[in-house]
């Protein structure tokens, strides 16, 4: 909590008189300040409500009025709430007018130069919070736009292991082998968590009704053509992809059904790589979890399983 020792400090730097006007709403600016913040500027005036007290800090502007028996009013009034400042000036007094979009503050005061300092304060900060929101918008787009060059590079590799395993699935056929192995491709540790973050979005969206799809934006990528998983006998099975995403469900996320409309229920003619790839996350982290099998006693089981 802040002191009335610092307060005052920091009042006789701005050369505020504490004996004057405006010294009973000085009292409570130990009870308002926050302990990191610091008071730039305050003058008195009058707005709607009678006599007051506008100060200006590093982080807002707070309007202090307090009249007899106790009655004490404060209002609050954040930078990036400030939607328009309008300032004016004559031979004796200034008035500005804060808008905050709900409600509009009128303020006079017959010390010029202090209300003209603390509203060229109030505009600086206002400038800076809206750069420093402009950064961060940019920063976030700069993100999204890896992560789409990251999906892509990982849908690509997909796309040629599948037809790596196409083409030794065909020679291992004609001489009568196996189909030796293949590493699986795995996305970047910044894909996978922004994947799994956008699967418990749509679950926690799924189970609540609540939309949550503006908190991450979604990333714009082309339809890719990326070829099905392949089994031993050269036939494309959709049964068992279907039950192995259950299985994967139900490893990372406990004993709960998979959702009824999962992406790899109906499989469009051109699937898009977001859908690819959240069919593809439960599987890689099962894989980590447990180890891979090999190729051809995986694909014996899947088999096994759907006869």
């Amino acid at each position: 909590m802040v002191t009335k020792k610092s307060i005052e400090d920091q009042l006789k730097k701005l050369d505020f008189n504490l004996l004057g006007w405006g010294r009973s709403e000085a009292r409570e600016l130990h009870h308002v300040i926050l302990p990191d913040e610091e008071i730039y500027e305050l003058v008195n005036g009058i707005y709607e409500g009678g006599f007051a007290l506008l100060v200006a800090t590093n982080v807002r502007v707070l309007l202090l009025d307090k009249k007899p028996l106790n009655y004490l009013s404060v209002e609050d009034i954040r930078f990036d709430m400030i939607s328009e400042i309008d300032y004016g000036h004559r031979l004796i007094g200034a008035r500005i007018s804060i808008s905050t979009g709900s409600k509009n503050l009128q303020f006079t005061s017959f010390n010029q130069p202090r209300l003209r300092k603390l509203i060229t304060h109030v505009q600086h900060c206002m400038a800076e919070t809206k750069q420093r929101a402009a950064e961060h918008q940019q920063d976030q787009k700069q993100h999204l736009e890896e992560i789409n060059k990251q999906l892509q590079i990982y849908l690509k590799a997909q796309e040629a292991q599948q037809q790596t395993l196409r083409q030794q699935l065909e020679v291992a056929r004609m001489n009568g082998g196996q189909v030796p192995a293949a590493a699986p491709v795995r996305p970047s540790n910044e894909l996978s968590d922004y994947l799994f973050a956008q699967s418990l979005l749509q679950q926690y969206q799924q189970a609540s009704g609540q939309p949550v799809a503006e908190q991450l934006p979604a990333l714009d990528l082309p339809v890719a053509s990326v070829p099905a998983p392949i089994d031993p006998q050269g036939a494309v099975t959709r049964d068992d992809l279907k039950d192995m995403y259950e299985a994967g469900y139900q490893e990372v996320f406990g004993k709960t059904h998979a959702p009824a409309s999962s992406t790899l229920a109906s499989v469009p003619a051109e699937p898009n790589p977001l859908q690819v790839a959240y069919s593809k996350l439960p599987l890689a982290m099962r894989n980590v979890k447990f180890g891979r099998p090999s190729f051809h006693a995986h694909s014996q089981a899947s088999v096994a399983e759907s006869s």
